[in-house]
């Protein structure tokens, strides 16, 4: 089955149905079916398909601004609504001249974080992905952090997938490796290594022929290192950690679509020290699947897992079967979980309020013209 599909593939049924592109161009930014099938619901005769490449800061005459990968070029364009990197746009021009986007298509999957300057807000640091790949690296690895990046990977929507980075720093990167995995039960983990190549092709053939994975993990990681090595050029900065505490220093400023020549697309992005939790239940669940299923067959169904009799989850900790490290990460991230969800509530409230509150006002000020 998979034998009919990819970019050439894709071209020759394009050319069949005359469905956009007209060339290969942006089925090396990842158009597909699916991608086709949405634009084809909104698009009219004037329009173009693009992606979001790069989201600017500054915005344009009070409209969001962006640069938009089209099958033609690359442009420059505003929106009424901010995108996001990745993002597929059906675009247009206004009688200026300038590039609108008219829609933004559907999302089938967004990486997502609490908005650090605005508690009740969501920062949705980029759209329709197949992977997330979460940056570990060995010589400073932290699995705690890594759990916390696999529930906002699982929550996105994609699959996550944990490159354990700069293997060639550390002196037995697979024994390391396993007990990684012996840790996060179920996760796919690839250890990789820029300086001698290890790992790279295993990735690049993940991402073929026309996945999408957004660089995800702290600076100084080795994001750009490896994105450098999969497009076979040096074309993002690159920096070292420092000395004192084993820091990354920002090469990447924001966040950016590139296409790999093999196929595949990454969206690079800054390293992230503060990840709030914007939504996680299904992130939580998935991340933590082995104690999930052992939270199955505890005696009480609203177990808490602290003294409960019967509890299994607890029972596997004094076994000896579940890290009780892991243990503690999942109940820490379950209460930041249960936080945010409350948070959510809050907000939502207060916009019913200040709706319902707007629309008392309108309806006054319409009985006092009467």
């Amino acid at each position: 089955a998979r034998g009919n599909w990819g970019p050439a593939a894709d071209a020759q049924r394009y050319r069949v149905t005359g469905m956009h592109p007209t060339s290969t161009t942006l089925l090396q930014y990842g158009w597909g079916e699916r991608v086709a099938a949405l634009y084809a619901e909104v698009a009219e005769a004037h329009h173009q398909p693009g992606r979001v490449v790069r989201v600017e800061r500054a915005s344009r005459l009070g409209r969001a601004a962006c640069v938009v990968r089209l099958d033609s070029d690359e442009v420059t364009a505003v929106a009424d609504v901010r995108p996001a990197v990745g993002d597929w746009a059906v675009v247009g021009t206004d009688d200026e001249g300038t590039y609108v986007i008219d829609h933004l298509l559907p999302r089938w999957s967004k990486l997502a974080r609490q908005d650090p300057g605005n508690e009740n807000g969501v920062q949705v640091l980029a759209a329709n992905l197949d992977y997330v790949a979460i940056f570990a690296p060995l010589d400073r690895l932290k699995v705690a952090r890594i759990e916390r990046e696999l529930l906002i990977a699982w929550e996105s929507g994609a699959s996550p997938l944990v490159l354990l980075t700069k293997a060639d720093l550390v002196d037995d990167a697979e024994a390391v490796a396993e007990d990684v995995r012996a840790r996060l039960v179920g996760a796919e983990i690839v250890v990789t290594s820029s300086a001698d190549g290890t790992g790279v092709r295993q990735v690049s053939e993940l991402l073929q022929p026309n996945r999408t994975a957004v660089l995800f993990g702290p600076s100084g990681a080795g994001k750009s290192t490896l994105a450098n090595a999969l497009l076979g050029r040096e074309a993002l900065a690159t920096g070292a950690v420092r000395e004192n505490d084993q820091r990354g220093r920002h090469t990447t400023t924001s966040r950016h679509l590139l296409p790999l020549p093999g196929g595949g697309v990454l969206i690079d992005t800054p390293g992230l020290r503060a990840l709030p939790i914007w939504e996680g239940e299904h992130g939580l669940a998935a991340a933590f699947a082995d104690i999930e299923e052992l939270a199955g067959s505890c005696r009480f169904r609203d177990c808490s897992h602290e003294r409960e009799p019967g509890c299994a989850v607890t029972a596997a900790v004094a076994g000896g079967t579940l890290d009780p490290e892991r243990m503690s990460s999942y109940r820490k991230l379950q209460l930041e979980v249960e936080q945010a969800e409350r948070n959510r509530d809050v907000q939502a409230r207060q916009a019913e309020a200040s709706r319902v509150k707007a629309l008392t006002k309108a309806t006054r000020n319409h009985s006092k013209k009467r």
